[in-house]
């Protein structure tokens, strides 16, 4: 090959080369730029009585998935509740706690956020209520277990066998139930609390209202004003809102409206043995 076409082959080469080098210099900037992910608030829906074990790892499913979701960066928990089981209840509080110490949690309460409901509303940084919203019922109650009968054609192992323990027993742990919800409360909210111990564990229903002046919530408004808070607290701009309950399938199994629920409905549950409730409900 004649040298001058040799040289000019060459420069081709080189242009070629030097070309491709630069267009992967800039792949390989593009892909190194991180990826700027658009920010959300997660909203989880928690309606009517929470007595089941099932209905309450749902919500535990909701709570870690917003927790683990780097995308996700505030939550907001509509609650509209009388509450539930005590120890269902007790979990669902823990893990809002757990999320609290990662994220904003933001409780937007609807018609009630009583008993067990307001336990829950109690763990999150702020508590929005309507002006009628009813709150309050700090406290628990028990079905007694039934008393050890002498049965000609049932025997057991031991005098509690057949009824878990003593009425004494359940009455004891009910009073530690008691002190539990009240320090939790007093202990979550503060110095916002105008309530003394003595004066939470009366078990009042207060209107959202009254609940602002009482420091039970830090503010009356809706689920729109809680969206703001929560992106405050998250400090956060141009976010999106994703409902956990639809993103991960759990709203239609559990949707029991508060109406439907009546004291008479966890009587029939009962059996021999006492169980505990964090449960407001209208007596009679």
């Amino acid at each position: 090959m004649p040298r001058m076409k040799f040289k000019r082959f060459l420069r081709r080469c080189i242009g070629f080369i030097s070309f491709f080098a630069v267009i992967g210099l800039i792949i390989g900037a593009l892909i190194s730029i991180p990826v700027i992910h658009k920010p959300y608030i997660g909203t989880i829906t928690i309606s009517g009585v929470i007595l089941e074990q099932a209905y309450a790892d749902d919500i535990l499913e909701m709570l870690s998935y917003a927790r683990d979701n780097r995308d996700i960066k505030a939550v907001i928990l509509q609650i509209d509740s009388p509450g539930g089981g005590a120890s269902v209840i007790e979990q669902v509080y823990l893990d809002v706690l757990r999320l609290k110490m990662q994220k904003p949690v933001v409780a937007s309460i609807g018609v009630m956020g009583a008993s067990g409901g307001y336990y829950i509303a109690v763990a999150s940084n702020f508590i929005y209520a309507e002006p009628n919203s009813q709150l309050g019922s700090i406290g628990a109650w028990t079905t007694l277990p039934t008393p050890e009968e002498l049965k000609e054609d049932i025997i057991t192992t031991g005098p509690f066998k057949s009824t878990g323990g003593s009425r004494t027993k359940a009455t004891l742990e009910l009073e530690r139930l008691r002190q539990e919800f009240t320090q939790a409360v007093m202990s979550q909210r503060g110095d916002r609390l105008k309530l003394s111990s003595e004066e939470i564990s009366k078990a009042e229903i207060y209107t959202g209202a009254e609940s602002l002046s009482l420091g039970l919530i830090d503010g009356i408004g809706t689920i729109t004003d809680a969206k703001q808070k929560a992106a405050k607290l998250a400090r956060i701009r141009n976010y999106g809102v994703v409902n956990l309950n639809e993103e991960l399938d759990m709203w239609e199994p559990y949707y029991w409206p508060i109406k439907w629920f009546s004291v008479k409905d966890l009587m029939s549950r009962a059996d021999l043995m006492a169980r505990y409730y964090y449960v407001y409900f209208e007596p009679g």
